[in-house]
């Protein structure tokens, strides 16, 4: 049995099936187009099924990353992942209308790769349709917002959340902190992320004398061969322990303030990242000297 095309299993998000769907129709999947909102929400999935209606291919071949026209450039491969999905998109298409680029994280591009990358995003060439996706827009080059279609992936309502979860095993008490983003739950139910900020909170209650330290002490902290799975464990338990901190407003002001803070070095990556374990070891403040 054939799998129902890549837009039609997207779950929450009708808006943004049909802006991409609408774009396919018009221009044939010409141009840029910038995917953004939450991470977990869908956006690379989004992405994928437009890549799958522009190359008029299978669902399974376009999912599994199979396809020669398709190219996927993820942050972390630097400037030569850069080098590589340009060379290939000086190709003609080898099956398909266009050769089809998805950039997964744009806002997380270093400096030096981002260049690179710019005048493509800028203005592809006639057989290249380029997707962008990104969490944070604002992090992006004006000139590559200003020439890219805005298509938005929400935030899933509450009642979808539930339902969503339900069907994956997930415990839908995972939904609410989770803020709409399936991705999310997912992480925070594999990974116990939740125990993991209830512990950070305790931390925070006993050593609440020097909270605006742990931002400092956590951009501060090592970083190593596995050092974007640290970053992302760490961003999830942050980003529940300031969920759960703004519920506790205004006495929580404090602590959320450099929670938050930690949460924005990270995302700079400002110092690197650090295993959640070693969150019990951080000198919030200085030992008295003796």
């Amino acid at each position: 049995m054939a799998l129902p095309a890549l837009l039609d299993s997207v779950v929450g998000q009708p808006r943004a099936v049909a802006a991409l769907r609408a774009h396919v129709a018009r221009t044939g999947g010409a141009g840029s187009v910038l995917v953004a909102g939450p991470e977990g929400t869908g956006r690379f999935l989004l992405a994928l099924g437009a890549a799958q209606s522009i190359l008029r291919a299978g669902a399974a071949r376009v999912a599994a990353l199979q396809h020669p026209d398709l190219e996927i450039l993820d942050p972390d491969e630097g400037i030569d992942g850069v080098r590589r999905v340009l060379a290939a998109l000086a190709y003609r298409p080898s099956e398909g209308p266009r050769r089809v680029l998805i950039v997964r994280d744009a806002d997380r591009l270093l400096y030096e790769a981002r260049n690179a990358l710019l005048k493509t995003l800028e203005e592809p060439t006639a057989d290249a349709a380029v997707f962008v996706i990104a969490e944070r827009p604002d992090q992006l080059p004006e000139t590559v917002v200003s020439r890219c279609r805005l298509v938005r992936a929400e935030p899933l309502a509450p009642e979808t959340m539930r339902l969503l979860l339900a069907r994956l095993g997930v415990p839908v008490g995972r939904a609410e902190e989770a803020e709409g983003s399936p991705g999310r739950a997912l992480v925070h139910d594999r990974e116990g992320s939740g125990e993991g900020a209830e512990a950070l909170l305790e931390l925070i209650s006993a050593r609440s004398e020097d909270a605006p330290g742990v931002a400092a002490a956590l951009a501060r902290r090592g970083a190593g061969e596995e050092a974007k799975a640290h970053r992302q464990r760490l961003a999830e338990i942050l980003r529940i322990a300031a969920f759960r901190l703004r519920r506790r407003l205004p006495e929580s002001e404090a602590a959320l303030r450099s929670v938050v803070e930690a949460l924005r070095c990270l995302g700079a990556n400002v110092g690197g990242p650090l295993l959640f374990a070693e969150l019990a070891l951080l000198p919030w403040k200085a030992p008295p000297t003796t």
